[in-house]
């Protein structure tokens, strides 16, 4: 019974956030690697003298497990990273074997200088510039007809006023599902 007790509390050590370790492996190495007269003087120096293994394990299981943490936080932004720049690649290759049909609609936004326009959701090639992450439903409030507001991926606007070539093609005209209203 005492076994499972201790394993349980050790399991509970390593779940510890990276802060509360810093912290246990400081106080561990003030107390080992500190003078004598300040250890005495805080009342403690026979506590280090008796715990000198214990402390020093706890340094070192603090410092191994802080380095673990620190290394899979670092994995994780490296990974989210890695993942960004991967999308952003995919959309700059999409941005470049554009159709006709989607250079109308993504000249809209670089024409008129925003990142909305309204889209038939029903609409392929709507749908196939959303599939490449090139624009997104913004909106849920629409209507069939019209259609929903639609925005541009920031990293779309950037690339596409950086290379506005790539928005050259057969007709120069821009497209957008809104009417205009009769009143």
């Amino acid at each position: 019974m005492m076994t499972a007790e201790i394993a349980k509390t050790f399991l509970e050590f390593l779940k510890l956030a990276p802060r509360y370790l810093i912290a246990l492996g400081v106080m561990a190495a003030i107390l080992l690697f500190a003078d004598d007269k300040f250890l005495q003087s805080i009342g403690v120096f026979e506590f280090t003298r008796d715990n000198r293994s214990a402390l020093g394990l706890t340094l070192v299981a603090t410092s191994a497990l802080f380095l673990t943490s620190l290394i899979g936080d670092g994995a994780t932004l490296f990974k989210k990273w890695w993942l960004k720049r991967r999308r952003y690649l995919q959309i700059a290759d999409r941005l470049q074997r554009l159709t006709e049909d989607e250079k109308q609609i993504l000249r809209f936004y670089i024409a008129e200088n925003t990142r909305a326009n309204t889209l038939r959701v029903d609409d392929g090639i709507v749908q196939g510039l959303k599939a490449s992450g090139i624009i997104h439903l913004s909106a849920s409030m629409g209507n069939v007809l019209e259609g929903f507001a639609h925005n541009i991926n920031d990293f779309a606007w950037d690339y596409l006023h950086a290379h506005p070539d790539l928005l050259s093609g057969t007709t120069n005209t821009y497209r957008t599902d809104k009417r205009e209203s009769y009143f």
